[in-house]
């Protein structure tokens, strides 16, 4: 054997592992003070060395000193304050590439104290924060704000057109948060005029960030300085600024400049308060550099404001022009000629993420409103400890009885699959952490599919090599024969799947985007632990031991079941229970929707004991209710509140003297004593899925099935493509049906379920229509409808082992990973069975109804075959 490309794809195979497994460090997040100080710059001369670090201690007690002062400071923020308050230029002091400012300095150290993975707020909490959104003048005049009694709307129609902005303000948010990679965000109405907005974050400080992201209402006013400016602002100071009186329609406004060492540089301007145009008109932003190394925002305007921008530089020639963003005054520059070319830029004191987070709301849009930050609270994990922590304990349980099965059943090849398919794992997680993906519920069904399409993917590969070792063929040419004859099946069944995950990832939002990014890190990886690494491990095998033989179980032996004999009894069972799934969701409506799409009532109490959430939300359950459960904490005034959001409108539940929150207070205090309820606030709370994200997810679904049928379309026929289509819609159909009649409801998770139930169907029927190809080619069969039948006898050990190994998952996830997650496991399941059960009954039925009366093969060289009706059990193969 050639050892060279072996040493080569020994190399690559270390590099790829190296580079995704040292992205998963650090697995927990570090204290802000100790990672600055550890990222601080060494000098040669020990006593320089010294001084940076005495500097730097120096800072961290004077920080202190100002978040004892003012506990509303974060770390970054009050070590910030420390730094420039004293002139010291961290720049200098901390190590890093591109680092301009101490706002650079800020952010590098929050990446490196941040743990790698983001956690969900289903698995690890997050921050909420209850904004108030306060209508700007122009909206409160629409509102009805500035009207006679007799002119203004009614209270319902003002409440009607609030609720359309404050919609518009919801997606508007919700796509600034994704431009920074946070796909998880829930963002829901709570009460009249606030929203509700929670995120995961992977490090306390990170609330900085994002607070000023969601304060920023993007804005953008381009006015004039006043001619005069020079003259008018000579004698102001930072002592008397407060005394200055500017003209009539004008204010005072500063820019501040860091300078090492001294105090900061302020510039005043004397600026028109009415703007000359505004930023309503942008249509890209990015950041950039000029030619001295400093940060910009590089605006383009659409045609409209182009030749309003040129009109307005045209008109002002020879004044300055201030670029105000939500009332910060950036830069000022001199109109020296017309500007025509629909562009302009922002320059001033940028850190690298302030950018792209102004460049992002610029482009997501502004708000017709005020934002107000009027709490914020840590969350705790929507599952709760002990759920997380059996989820984790039942995951690895139900990963060893998969890597134990294999073992037995294939042996030695068993291990290698095993082998690969905790590399797998390293890999996911790997690459997770360096692309800033957050793992979720919907992201660990992400997970789940592509351990189980790894599995099924060295099945393949098996089942092949057991195939070409029957025919009598020595190992080494099996080996090469399995991996090269699979190798099509396992690339157009991941292809499927991967045409759904890229398709919702570009359309779908939130938990969907989530399920996508992990479902796609997952496809990529499982096709190069399944086909290059085990490969290379029997390249090692073959070149340096005597291996001679490889031994396996086999669950069918020259199966042959007559499946065309059933076909009319599955058919009409099919169609009965797709007919009841249909009438059950007609009878049902909207009480088939979950919390996540019909809002609810939300109360909130004190506590003195914390009750686990698992029990409240059982017994919450007993009396009626469906509901979940967060305790959340305010780190400034150390308030803790447990919050539980009821889904639908409880009015039918109230008597004369009894509200919702008195109802749920008087229950959960007679069954949770010790915890001593009491106080409470109670709110109604709209859905967390708006029109703009419901309309997301159905596109992105629709496009996902249009892709994987025109795939297969092109490397098969349409009439393919349409089975595996109706066969998609089967699954998902009578999954659910199944799901709800079992007194269930629709949450965000269950549609992740639902879409991998969708991933694993489309993966099981491509691998049957491969070999429905491969014997037509070779003309196996007289007719089509044997070859059909022949597939798929031929496929069976592999369709049943695999469901087997990704059922054994998800059965011990259900089994005992709570109650938190027993929705998502439970539509799992279902949509294994069933798509395993369409797999071999629905999808190559209809194939071959529509093929019926054509030879089986594509050309004249049919072999014959004898002419006899196959059993109807398992039996030898003639």
């Amino acid at each position: 054997m050639n050892k060279r490309p072996l040493i080569l794809r020994t190399l690559i195979v270390l590099v790829v592992v190296g580079v995704f497994a040292s992205a998963i460090h650090p697995l927990f997040e570090r204290d802000y003070y100790e990672t600055f100080l550890g990222l601080l710059v060494k000098p040669a001369d020990p006593e320089e060395a010294k001084k940076v670090q005495a500097d730097a201690e120096k800072l961290v007690k004077e920080a202190e000193a100002l978040r004892k002062a003012d506990p509303n400071l974060f770390q970054s923020q009050a070590l910030l304050k420390a730094a420039d308050d004293s002139g010291v230029d961290l720049t200098k002091m901390v190590k890093g590439s591109d680092l301009e400012d101490n706002r650079d300095v800020m952010s590098v150290i929050r990446k490196h104290a941040s743990s790698s993975i983001r956690l969900g707020l289903d698995l690890n909490g997050g921050v909420e924060f209850i904004l108030q959104l306060v209508p700007d003048e122009d909206l409160s005049k629409e509102l009805g704000g500035e009207q006679t009694e007799a002119e203004k709307q009614s209270a319902a129609e003002r409440q009607t057109n609030f609720d359309r902005y404050r919609d518009i303000a919801i997606e508007t948010l919700r796509k600034r948060l994704e431009g920074q990679k946070i796909f998880e965000a829930e963002i829901a109405p709570s009460g009249d005029s606030y929203v509700s907005l929670r995120a995961p974050v992977v490090a306390k400080d990170e609330k900085v960030k994002l607070m000023n992201l969601i304060k920023m209402s993007a804005k953008l006013n381009f006015r004039m300085v006043h001619e005069n400016n020079a003259q008018l602002v000579s004698g102001i100071t930072p002592e008397n600024e407060k005394n200055f009186v500017p003209p009539f329609g004008y204010e005072l406004m500063k820019t501040s400049e860091f300078r090492p060492g001294q105090a900061p540089l302020v510039t005043y301007y004397v600026v028109e308060k009415m703007p000359k145009m505004t930023g309503k008109d942008i249509v890209s932003a990015h950041a950039n550099k000029d030619q001295f190394g400093q940060r910009m925002i590089m605006l383009a305007f659409n045609s409209r404001g182009a030749a309003q921008f040129a009109e307005v530089t045209r008109e002002n020639i020879g004044r300055s022009m201030a670029i105000v963003l939500d009332g910060q005054l950036y830069c000022a520059p001199r109109i020296n000629d017309a500007i025509t070319g629909g562009s302009a830029q922002i320059t001033g004191r940028f850190s690298e993420e302030e950018c792209k987070s102004i460049a992002d709301a610029l482009v997501s849009g502004s708000f017709p409103f005020q934002i107000k930050i009027d709490a914020v609270f840590d969350t705790d994990p929507k599952l709760g400890a002990a759920n997380v922590a059996n989820g984790i304990w039942v995951g690895v349980i139900s990963l060893l009885a998969v890597a134990a099965f294999m073992c037995i059943y294939y042996r030695l090849s068993g291990f290698i699959a095993v082998c690969a398919l905790a590399l797998n794992i390293v890999l996911v997680l790997g690459a997770l952490a360096a692309f800033n993906a957050t793992l979720t519920l919907p992201g660990i069904a992400g997970i789940v599919l592509t351990i189980g399409m790894a599995v099924d993917a060295n099945v393949l590969v098996f089942e092949r090599i057991r195939e070409e070792l029957a025919a009598g063929k020595n190992l080494r040419t099996a080996v090469d024969l399995g991996y090269s004859r699979a190798f099509s099946a396992v690339f157009d069944a991941n292809i499927t799947t991967l045409i759904t995950a890229i398709i919702l990832m570009y359309v779908g939002t939130g938990a969907v985007k989530g399920f996508a990014v992990t479902l796609s890190i997952g496809i990529l990886s499982s096709l190069f632990t399944a086909l290059f690494v085990t490969r290379l491990i029997f390249d090692y095998l073959f070149a340096y031991t005597k291996l001679q033989k490889l031994t396996m179980m086999q669950f069918f032996k020259n199966a042959h079941y007559d499946f065309r004999a059933m076909r009319g009894k599955v058919f009409a069972l099919s169609g009965i229970l797709i007919v009841a799934s249909f009438v059950l969701f007609a009878v049902l409506g909207r009480g088939m929707l979950g919390i996540d799409f019909t809002g609810g009532t939300q109360v909130s109490f004190n506590y003195v004991e914390q009750i686990p959430q698992e029990q409240i939300e059982k017994a919450l359950a007993a009396a009626g209710y469906e509901g979940t459960v967060t305790y959340k904490y305010n780190a400034i005034d150390g308030a803790q509140e447990m919050e539980i959001l009821v889904r639908g409108d409880q009015t039918g539940r109230i008597d004369s003297t009894a509200s919702p929150k008195d109802l749920l207070l008087k229950l959960l205090n007679e069954k949770f004593p010790q915890a001593q309820f009491s106080g409470g606030l109670e709110s109604s709370v709209g859905g967390l899925i708006g029109r703009e994200f419901t309309k997301a997810a159905f596109i992105a679904i629709g496009l996902s099935i249009i892709g994987i049928g025109i795939y297969i379309s092109l490397r098969y026929e349409f009439t393919y493509a349409l089975s595996s289509i109706l066969a998609l819609a089967h699954d998902v159909i009578i999954s659910l049906g199944i799901f709800l009649a079992t007194g269930r409801t629709v949450s965000l998770t269950v549609v992740a379920a639902l879409l991998t139930v969708i991933g694993y169907s489309i993966n099981d029927t491509v691998v049957i229509f491969d070999r429905i190809r491969e014997n037509r080619n070779l003309g196996t069969c007289k007719t089509f409808d044997e070859n059909v039948n022949l597939s798929v006898n031929q496929t069976l050990n592999r369709t049943i082992l695999t469901s087997l190994t990704t059922f054994i998952v998800v059965f011990v996830l259900f089994l005992g990973a709570g109650a938190a997650i027993n929705d998502f496991v439970l539509i799992m399941m279902l949509g294994i069975v069933i798509g395993t059960y369409s797999s071999i009954c629905i999808s190559p039925q209809l194939v071959s109804l529509w093929h019926a009366k054509e030879p089986a093969a594509n050309n004249n060289n049919v072999k014959a075959v004898k002419n006899s009706e196959p059993k109807k059990a398992a039996g030898e193969s003639k």
